[in-house]
């Protein structure tokens, strides 16, 4: 992160730089029989959103082999990589913030030629079953989450107050408090619902080639 930057963007993965949601997913092929369960106990509150996600990935059944083919069909956002050539162009930060697991993301990043710097939760894989940890929590903050994205944005704006920050999400669970931290959020999906219920200002966008724009805005010419 160079000194004082402008403008920083930090981008949600799963649904938002990818089309697909890869744990969403997985969950739905591999869980299908814990999913609703669990489901109920979170929307109650008994259970947090980090806490659903050991129910449900944790000891997942699947191995290296079936991992790789299965994310060799994630597609990206059609305005990924041109999101990502803009901010480099622009010498702004971009950093991903994911719910999701550092295992995905490297292999995602190699499959697709491409590189990021990101912040997630943690994964390898033993005896063919997944074994997950939490990346970034905040206790502190309601969202629950293994990565606490408005965390990440809060530190950001405490070392560098005059940074315009921005956060690009789709889900109401893990963007959130990130999208709330933000000077600007972009937001479509749950995300929009959940922003436009609570009267919180907002972008909505499609693809990230909506986004683009919003951000040559913020710059100086």
């Amino acid at each position: 992160m160079p000194d004082a930057p402008v403008l920083a963007v930090f981008c949600d993965f799963d649904g938002t730089f990818a089309r697909q949601d890869v744990g969403s997913t997985l969950a739905a092929r591999y869980a299908v029989d814990r999913r609703p369960a669990q489901w109920t106990r979170f929307e109650r509150g008994e259970i947090t959103a980090w806490e659903y996600n050991l129910e449900i990935l944790d000891g997942l059944p699947i191995g290296v082999e079936a991992l790789e083919a299965f994310l060799a069909t994630i597609e990206l956002d059609p305005g990924a990589r041109s999101l990502l050539a803009w901010c480099e162009r622009e010498s702004v930060p971009f950093r991903i913030l994911s719910d999701g697991f550092d295992w995905n993301l490297d292999r995602l990043q190699r499959l697709n030629r491409i590189r990021f710097a990101y912040t997630a939760n943690h994964l390898h894989i033993e005896h063919g079953k997944w074994r997950i940890s939490a990346g970034a929590p905040d206790p502190t903050c309601g969202c629950g989450t293994g990565v606490c994205k408005g965390n990440v944005l809060r530190t950001l704006r405490a070392a560098s107050p005059r940074t315009h920050l921005v956060h690009i999400g789709n889900g109401r669970v893990s963007d959130t408090c990130g999208a709330l931290a933000a000077d600007t959020a972009f937001a479509k999906d749950s995300l929009a619902d959940a922003l436009a219920q609570r009267g919180v200002p907002f972008v909505r966008f499609t693809t990230l080639h909506d986004v683009i724009p919003h951000l040559a805005a913020v710059l100086p010419r």
